[in-house]
């Protein structure tokens, strides 16, 4: 009865999230939905009122049931959602013939379960579940899984809001032809931000900005400049967080940030995810900034890689990319959660999305395997994957909508000093009030 209740929830669901069945829309009647499926009458009424629980249908007495029009704000039980498609084909593929009950959502806006990048889960911790517990119970030995990238989705009191499936260092991608044709000299492993900015310059004469350099107002992008040169937004020590948006360092990064930006002679560029790598991949492109995760290896381009370029005086560090599992608060069955959570972090996808090449996966094992010893473009991603931080966790949604409208003035025309000055200001005057309410 309960696989049979499944199959035709899933059959009105899929016609829903395809667009057969619109919001608004008045579905079948039952009768007739049933006669159409081979079930029974009860079996679809069933269907029906699990579905209106849901808040997915709408029924009204003597005029029908309905598709809600905000159908696809629903939180579904064992639902997932994610930012990609690959990872609803991981769910697909290695998660749902394991546990039937979990689903992967595309139509969804969110879902019972969630993966997520390093950035929103950051600022919208408060929205998920501590998993710290259901994965100790998960997996009471994590000898085999890298710590350093919990960290960033750790509390103080060690609640963890977000696990990691995979992570990255960001690293520099290049096209030698391109580089050739403008008479520029190829980037090398310790190269340094001039020889980075005389590149630019070189390429400058042959191509267009945006296809020199994925260069944007992501804070993925200039954020790794600032960790580069030693600064960072925010730092946080136990429960205590430092505001260092101000400090010299941090400025010199965006110093570095604007010199690239205005060496490409270019306004920011808004570019869709993926579409910049998708060119570079192809051929177009000269540089991209780029976690392992949106490399393609198969690329018959002959594209090398190298770190990112040191800043003077600077710490080398990059921006840590990652891709978490999540899980929304209100979750009622804590016994699906842990098995989720034992299916994500199994040998057996683990060691998938390594010999995909997708990011490095977080068991240590899958990882190390993942690598292709032959291949010096990927062993730059195995060398600096320990110099990643995180150190940019407003921990608000408002806080980072904040800081990165007020980044954006200095692209703009807006001094460092002075937008740093009040954005930290405006910072460490929230953060005291928080911790003292």
């Amino acid at each position: 009865m309960a696989d049979k209740l499944l199959q035709v929830r899933e059959h009105l669901l899929e016609k829903i999230e395809s667009g057969d069945i619109r919001g608004g829309d008045k579905l079948p009647g039952a009768r007739e939905l049933a006669e159409q499926l081979g079930v029974s009458l009860a079996l679809m009424q069933t269907a029906f009122i699990s579905l209106v629980r849901d808040g997915v249908l709408a029924s009204f007495p003597r005029k029908g049931t309905f598709v809600r029009v905000d159908w696809n704000r629903r939180i579904l039980p064992g639902s997932v959602t994610a930012f990609s498609p690959f990872w609803l084909r991981q769910v697909r593929d290695f998660v749902t013939p394991v546990l039937p009950e979990v689903r992967a959502r595309a139509a969804f806006q969110a879902g019972m379960f969630e993966i997520r990048t390093t950035f929103h889960v950051q600022n919208h911790r408060h929205d998920y579940l501590d998993l710290a517990p259901l994965l100790a119970e998960a997996y009471p030995d994590q000898r085999d899984f890298f710590s350093q990238p919990f960290q960033p989705f750790l509390d103080a009191e060690q609640h963890l809001f977000g696990i990691p499936l995979i992570f990255s260092p960001r690293i520099i991608c290049y096209n030698p032809k391109l580089i050739a044709a403008a008479g520029g000299i190829e980037p090398h492993t310790g190269w340094t931000w001039q020889e980075f900015i005389d590149l630019v310059k070189k390429l400058r004469k042959t191509l267009p900005p945006e296809r020199i350099f994925n260069w944007s107002c992501n804070a993925g992008i200039w954020l790794t400049f600032v960790l580069n040169a030693g600064g960072c937004v925010v730092e946080r020590q136990g429960g205590k967080a430092t505001v260092r948006l101000d400090d010299p360092r941090t400025r010199e990064g965006l110093r570095r940030a604007l010199e690239l930006c205005r060496t490409l002679g270019s306004p920011v560029l808004s570019m869709k995810r993926g579409s910049y790598q998708q060119e570079f991949f192809s051929g177009r492109n000269a540089m991209v900034l780029i976690p392992r995760e949106e490399v393609n290896f198969d690329s018959p381009l002959p594209w090398k890689s190298v770190p990112v370029p040191l800043i003077p005086g600077g710490s080398g560090l990059t921006t840590q990319a990652t891709d978490l599992l999540c899980v929304r608060r209100h979750v009622g069955d804590l016994e699906l959660v842990r098995r989720v959570i034992r299916q994500f972090l199994s040998p057996e996808l683990q060691e998938h999305l390594g010999q995909l090449r997708y990011g490095i996966p977080i068991r240590k094992s899958a990882a190390i395997r993942s690598f292709d010893g032959e291949d010096h473009r990927d062993l730059v991603f195995l060398t600096e994957m320990t110099r990643l931080s995180a150190d940019f966790n407003l921990d608000s949604p408002e806080l980072s909508e904040m800081v990165s409208t007020g980044i954006n003035q200095i692209w703009e025309g807006g001094d460092i000093e002075t937008v740093t000055s009040e954005l930290a200001t405006a910072l460490r005057t929230v953060f005291r009030y928080q911790k003292t309410s």
